[in-house]
């Protein structure tokens, strides 16, 4: 393939002002087949992005705690079906929202009419939601940010797919079945064994490494200072990486659970359950913002998209796009990735701002997509 349009498309959003800088990955199931990187990691140091730049991948993490909850199902640890109670001590069922007063606060609840299963939080069709995507979770968390607890769920689990908290929950299953924390169990038995050594929870060592966290002011870019620690592990968010390192990720999906040195992580059957359709006759329908400087609507998501294991799956033929089949997600602070079966190829773009889905950013996906297929011929 000849990718230089890739890296033409990159050089023109940066011109624009669209993004402040960007990275893009395409792998093939033998290898990385092309990267660039434009602009800048952080405006305030003017330091230059780089291919080996570390990102906050946030929910790009998701997929790699579905892969640790398969590991242990291929373990006899669960099943998809056992209600998350059952691995999970003193774990208690939120009740489901029936009305809010904002002004007052008060709330009428009842109990859900059966128990959240590991396979709802998997799908996200489990009632919890975040507090950025709904107004009711926002008023009454009080501006905590709840990534383990929740004061009630938005809807009964299996009602519908609505994106949530539920992998930082399903995540809570990995040290009482493996004796690991989390985190020691995905650089163990996932990240360790792909090669996927800047992936990790703690800060990276070479903070100059890391790109700023930027927003627009007054037209111009901004980035702030670097935070002086990683986040807590959990299931939903929190991992640094590379465009590299989630490549590995990537064709490990593409060969079916094998890595690149042959290693499987993952039985064929188990990367199936993970990529293809896993909410029956339910969509993916747009998420809606509650908090625009967070994110704007999940316009990516157009109710034609179905949902895997913490993947998007798509239905359709983009138009000189992905496939029917691709399947793919992104992460909060506009990180994005896809893998296309059909064609044998993943792409993974790159940036760092907010707010989620600024449609500057979903242009530039879509750019880079096309720019992708028209290589491919």
């Amino acid at each position: 393939m000849s990718l230089e349009i890739v890296h033409e498309t990159l050089e023109r959003a940066v011109a624009r002002g669209d993004v402040p800088g960007a990275v893009a990955l395409v792998t093939d199931r033998r290898g990385v087949v092309h990267e660039s990187a434009a602009g800048l990691a952080s405006v305030s140091r003017t330091a230059p992005m780089t291919p080996d730049t570390i990102f906050r991948i946030a929910s790009m993490t998701k997929p790699i705690t579905s892969v640790a909850v398969l590991m242990l199902r291929e373990a006899g640890k669960l099943e998809l079906d056992d209600p998350i109670a059952r691995h999970v001590p003193g774990f208690v069922q939120p009740p489901v929202l029936v009305s809010f007063d904002e002004s007052t606060g008060e709330r009428i609840v009842r109990p859900a009419r059966r128990a959240i299963t590991i396979h709802d939080l998997l799908t996200h069709t489990s009632g919890f939601g975040y507090w950025f995507l709904n107004r009711e979770i926002l008023v009454a968390s009080e501006g905590r940010i709840e990534h383990f607890g929740a004061p009630f769920l938005m809807h009964d689990p299996g009602e519908r797919f609505s994106y949530g908290i539920s992998t930082d929950i399903v995540g809570l299953v990995v040290e009482p079945l493996s004796g690991l924390p989390l985190g020691r169990f995905l650089e163990e038995r996932i990240t360790g064994p792909l090669g996927m050594r800047e992936t990790r929870y703690e800060q990276p060592s070479a903070p100059d490494r890391l790109a700023g966290l930027h927003k627009l002011e007054d037209g111009k870019w901004i980035d702030g200072p670097n935070e002086p620690r990683g986040e807590a592990p959990r299931g939903g968010g929190a991992l640094y990486s590379t465009a590299r390192d989630y490549a590995a990720l990537i064709r490990m999906l593409l060969n079916e659970g094998r890595a690149d040195d042959g290693t499987r992580l993952l039985s064929p059957e188990s990367v199936r359950l993970m990529t293809t359709n896993r909410i029956g006759s339910r969509w993916a329908s747009t998420q809606r913002t509650a908090y625009p400087a967070r994110t704007l609507d999940f316009a990516f998501l157009d109710g034609t998209q179905k949902f895997g294991y913490n993947l998007m799956i798509e239905t359709r033929d983009r138009p000189q796009g992905r496939a029917a089949g691709s399947f793919g997600w992104a992460g909060i602070f506009n990180t994005y990735f896809w893998v296309d079966p059909r064609a044998g190829i993943g792409a993974v773009l790159l940036m760092q701002l907010s707010p989620f889905c600024d449609p500057r950013c979903l242009q530039l996906v879509a750019d880079f997509e096309s720019a992708v297929y028209r290589a491919l011929g």
